[in-house]
């Protein structure tokens, strides 16, 4: 039997709801710097998120005002107003990001660029394992919107000892874990725990530790870059297994 014939042809999903994907601009002090594909919810905390797990400022108290405007089916863009010090030095590494969802280091000028220098963390306790997964077993009743459109969306969340402070979900993996970044500095709560459900690359590591949190766990086996910078910038990274068991890696 052909693939073509009808018999092997899957119906239109009609009526089914789809999780959106926008672009999604952000601006410093109404320049532009970064452009994304991601789910139009949370965009502050994204924008914050971001500044912060790429070194663009170090605390909320360095934002001085965020703004989002809508510009129809050209998408959003989020503007946080910046101290010009900082401002200057990030646009030294400014990133025209046009690619897609799930790229963390897509529109970078150099590979110099992308394995920027890290600030290794002060070696902070790992948590307990079973506190681990009673944090992922807590964020995915608290996925809201990957019930909506069932399923196609990651999720992250920032805890602070048993507690979870916030979960953020996004079409993509990097701009989800910036949602929870962004989420927890705003809260003004300590954070000690990133989560996420997606795999982990370099540039997770290079995010968590640039927003100063000393443990990161993911989904899925990291990879060897992921590990090695994690090693290097003392940074507890564990992946979950079937089951919630763990395997720590740094």
């Amino acid at each position: 039997m052909s693939i073509l014939d009808p018999e092997w042809q899957t119906p239109i999903a009609e009526g089914r709801k789809l999780p959106p994907e926008v672009p999604i601009a952000v601006t410093l002090n109404g320049e532009g710097f970064a452009v994304f594909m991601a789910t139009p919810r949370d965009l502050e905390d994204f924008a914050v998120g971001f500044a912060i797990s790429e070194s663009i400022v170090s605390s909320i108290s360095d934002v001085r005002s965020i703004n989002l405007n809508e510009h129809g089916e050209e998408g959003i863009s989020v503007n946080l107003d910046i101290d010009d010090e900082l401002f200057f030095t990030a646009l030294k590494r400014k990133r025209l990001l046009t690619g897609t969802s799930g790229c963390g280091l897509c529109g970078l000028d150099s590979i110099r660029a992308a394995l920027r220098a890290l600030t290794p963390l002060a070696q902070q306790p790992a948590p307990k394992t079973a506190s681990i997964g009673a944090m992922f077993e807590a964020m995915q009743s608290k996925q809201k919107l990957n019930g909506i459109y069932g399923g196609g969306l990651h999720a992250a969340a920032v805890c602070c000892g048993d507690k979870i402070l916030a979960v953020r979900e996004d079409i993509g993996r990097h701009n989800a874990m910036d949602k929870a970044l962004g989420a927890g500095v705003r809260s003004d709560e300590p954070v000690d725990l990133v989560i996420t459900t997606s795999r982990c690359s370099s540039d997770l590591v290079q995010k968590a530790v640039s927003a100063r949190v000393g443990t990161l766990a993911v989904m899925a086996t990291p990879s060897d870059l992921a590990v090695k910078l994690a090693q290097e910038n003392c940074l507890n990274l564990f992946s979950c297994n079937r089951g919630y068991s763990f395997t720590r890696y740094s």
